[in-house]
């Protein structure tokens, strides 16, 4: 399976027709339910429980109107996320990655008429690729053949090819403006912030300290720091950040 943060890939091929934020969003949010740590989850929705199915991979990935509907608000919760923290994220990056990230221009209104849109047809990539996967591995059978027939192999060949197109299209892209930087202590301070919350998250909330739950939980740490950062800036926009 590819991980989540590579099925955004298919935002770059067709940013020109839809928002890319939101394309992005709904290519990640069927995987939603595994960033969720396991033992917060059953405090937040135990089983029974009206929205319990919010946390459940399964129903995130099922084909169906409910939970395709669930789905898209979902996705437009996370497009607004991404928005909130692209700033602060991109200050964060040296000034020539920065520059090729930059925001070219406002959105016109007609834009945010298209997220649900876009958030539909990136749900649709995630679930297709995924898909996919599972019709290799079914057709591959037990992990012995598996390996013998490379089918694990050519998934990953055929990820590492659309992240490779992503990162050339990223370093072929013209530069924008320069973008303001915070302050040195800002720079260093806010990394040091998100190591110290994930490594909380994890010894709190790792279950057993599995490699997913050391990924997912340092993934939360560093967006529950960016958008605490990034609400600290618009509460207090004079100040130097």
């Amino acid at each position: 399976m590819p991980f989540t943060l590579i099925h955004p890939v298919v935002a770059v091929p067709l940013r020109r027709f839809l928002p890319p934020t939101a394309l992005a969003a709904g290519a990640m949010i069927p995987d939603f339910p595994y960033f969720v740590p396991y033992g917060l989850g059953g405090v937040i929705a135990p089983a029974g429980a009206p929205w319990w199915q919010l946390l459940d991979a399964g129903y995130t990935h099922r084909v169906q109107a409910s939970s395709l509907a669930v789905d898209v608000v979902l996705a437009l919760v996370l497009a607004g996320v991404i928005t909130v923290c692209a700033a602060p994220a991109r200050a964060l990056l040296p000034q020539p990655l920065a520059r090729r990230m930059g925001r070219r221009g406002r959105a016109r209104a007609a834009h945010w008429l298209w997220w649900p849109v876009a958030a539909a047809v990136g749900i649709a990539t995630h679930l297709v690729w995924d898909r996919l996967a599972d019709e290799w591995l079914v057709a591959a059978g037990d992990l012995s053949l598996m390996e013998e027939e490379g089918v694990h192999l050519v998934g990953s060949l055929i990820t590492l090819a659309a992240l490779g197109s992503a990162c050339w299209w990223l370093w072929r892209r013209p530069l924008s403006e320069p973008v303001p930087q915070p302050a040195p202590s800002v720079r260093l301070g806010l990394p040091a912030a998100m190591a110290v919350v994930a490594a909380g998250l994890i010894a709190t909330l790792g279950a057993g300290l599995v490699v997913r739950s050391l990924v997912t939980l340092t993934i939360d740490a560093v967006v529950l720091v960016l958008l605490t950062y990034a609400a600290f800036r618009r509460l207090a926009p004079s100040r130097p950040m």
